[in-house]
């Protein structure tokens, strides 16, 4: 049997049930409320924007069309926008995921003289601001002709540490060297160790990392209005919409609820594999 809970335990964990379902509440509120808003008019959203089943056919699809049809920049609309969400996407998963299972591998499986002071300063780079590194950064780009193309933004997200990082080193130090050993034996290189044994046991963690970094870049807002001006995204022509049309709600809940949609169904699908590698891959000292 558990330990039996005192009563101020009790309370304790009330109040914080009751918080938590405080904001899960209001999360679900204003999903819903951005789904149903996105199939009303835009008169009807006016007058009673709380009015939740004020359902209208053709607003449902003049909603929709707007939100697809509307163009950044006056040349950019949603089906570019979302081709170079995909590229952006794409290109920013395989680079931020790859290289740090690479350095993970490296720092868990052999021994060098920095290997300590290389885990240490990828710890410290989680907890230091980056905020300040903007202007050099921006500048960088630009003398090296690569602001405005996806090629920069790649390149950004090239680091080999971080988050990912640990939880790759995490895992293989976990992995016993017994089988690269027998790898070896049957004649294996090292890399094809790296690839065809080590990696493919990493599989959980690769995917659930993928995902989550697929989550983040889909929603970044941020880095595609600094560095890729000429390429907008799904984010960037979210915040188009919703300064072209600031009193007609329900085309940019159009909009969002195409974006919101496809994190959304990604996280459901994949949400028992990112809480299974998390957990797989925690720091263990």
């Amino acid at each position: 049997m558990g330990k039996k809970l005192t009563a101020s335990d009790r309370v304790f964990r009330i109040i914080c049930f009751a918080i938590m379902m405080i904001f899960s509440a209001s999360y679900i509120f204003l999903l819903v409320w951005m789904l149903f808003g996105s199939f009303r008019s835009v008169t009807s959203f006016s007058q009673k924007p709380f009015d939740f089943f004020d359902i209208s056919t053709k607003a449902i699809v003049k909603n929709y069309r707007t939100a697809f049809t509307y163009k950044v920049g006056g040349h950019t609309a949603m089906p570019r926008m979302i081709l170079n969400s995909l590229i952006y996407v794409v290109g920013i998963v395989l680079i931020s995921v790859s290289i740090p299972a690479i350095s993970g591998y490296i720092v868990a499986k052999y021994d060098f003289a920095i290997k300590k002071i290389i885990t240490s300063l990828a710890i410290v780079t989680l907890v230091v601001p980056t905020i300040g590194s903007v202007t050099m950064t921006y500048r960088f780009l630009e003398s090296i002709h690569l602001l405005n193309t996806f090629w920069g933004v790649f390149l950004l997200n090239a680091g080999g540490f971080g988050f990912s990082f640990l939880l790759f080193r995490n895992f293989f130090q976990a992995i016993p060297w017994e089988y690269a050993e027998a790898a070896y034996l049957d004649g294996a290189g090292e890399l094809e160790v790296f690839l065809r044994v080590m990696l493919p046991q990493a599989r959980p963690i690769f995917i659930s990392l993928s995902i989550m970094s697929f989550i983040s870049c889909w929603n970044d807002y941020y880095t595609p209005y600094l560095y890729l001006n000429d390429y907008p995204t799904v984010a960037l022509g979210l915040t188009g919409i919703q300064s072209k049309y600031p009193d007609s709600m329900p085309y940019v809940f159009a909009a969002m609820t195409f974006s919101t949609g496809v994190v959304l169904l990604i996280y459901v699908a994949f949400s028992k594999t990112i809480m299974e590698s998390m957990s797989a891959g925690g720091l263990k000292g």
